[in-house]
């Protein structure tokens, strides 16, 4: 995580800068956020989860990707959707410099963070721009794959007849679809469901948590509990939580799991219910239920005088 960012006043009249106020605010808003937010790093190419941009910019995740699409649109960036990496085209100039000498320690450097990079379509872009400006010496990129093998081919080719071959009905032909389509978002919803809690928890406590049968279980009933939307920014406010008993427990799955509702009403109000607030909360109900029956008895008395 960076401890600063360096953001030119000309992202406000820039000519880039020009596009991407005619795209509206939700695409300056992003574009604003992918220049200084604590996921991203000196080159401009890291990786990003869309749920991120629309937990911490405060907006919907539709409002996110559209701010994304448009700053794409804009030319300000690019996104690869299999990787989740966002790329800012001209980020490494400003937060870097221009060109960097042979003596220059950040030549390592950004050596180093482009070699660490996650793979993504962006690597020999990123390289192929920047290699004279920060004398860089290796390239990496997405390797095409290997040609299979004669009797791979012949595998292949056998298994696709086999399959025209076979008589599916029309029942079978409806029903199986949906079955893998609900099956891929529950899968789908637990992967970012664990990629958010873990990646909060590494920031909380600078170490991964624990994975086994166990709390892959944990995490699939959460997301059913809670559904495939919310489940992802539930997990991650849990590990911003303060909550003693948490706090004691290492915020571990099986909290998230057993406070799973609570922690949900806590998130979409934005607020955290402790032992000391609940029982202000219940004085509260307390003394007001005491006027009430205060009020009652006053104006039964009223009502015999008269």
């Amino acid at each position: 995580m960076r401890d600063y960012s360096k953001v030119s006043p000309q992202f406000w009249i820039g000519t880039t800068g020009k596009k991407l106020r005619q795209q509206g605010i939700e695409c300056q808003l992003v574009s604003l956020y992918l220049l200084t937010c604590t996921h991203a790093n000196m080159l401009g190419m890291y990786y990003l989860p869309k749920m991120y941009i629309a937990h911490e910019c405060g907006l919907s995740l539709e409002g996110a990707s559209k701010g994304l699409a448009s700053a794409i649109e804009g030319g300000f960036c690019d996104y690869d959707e299999d990787s989740e990496v966002v790329w800012v085209y001209e980020m490494a100039l400003h937060q870097v410099g221009e060109q960097l000498k042979d003596n220059d320690k950040r030549v390592k450097g950004v050596q180093n963070e482009y070699e660490n990079q996650p793979e993504s379509k962006f690597l020999g872009a990123f390289y192929d721009k920047y290699k004279d400006n920060f004398l860089m010496i290796k390239r990496r990129g997405i390797e095409a794959p290997c040609k299979p093998l004669a009797s791979q081919e012949q595998e292949q080719e056998q298994y696709q007849e086999q399959e025209q071959a076979q008589e599916v009905t029309v029942a079978e032909k409806s029903a199986t679809p949906k079955k893998i389509d609900s099956e891929t978002e529950l899968q789908t919803a637990c992967r970012q469901t664990w990629k958010s809690y873990s990646d909060a928890y590494f920031k909380r406590y600078n170490t991964e948590p624990v994975r086994n049968q166990k709390v892959n279980s944990q995490i699939k009933q959460f997301v059913q509990r809670l559904g495939f939307d919310e489940s992802p920014y539930v997990a991650a406010y849990f590990l911003n939580s303060n909550v003693a008993y948490y706090v004691q427990r290492g915020h571990t799955v099986d909290c998230l799991l057993s406070d799973a509702e609570k922690l949900r009403t806590e998130w979409a109000t934005n607020t955290s219910m402790t032992s000391t607030r609940a029982k202000q909360i219940d004085k509260h109900d307390a003394n007001r239920s005491a006027v009430g029956e205060a009020m009652k008895i006053l104006e039964a008395k009223n009502a015999k005088v008269n």
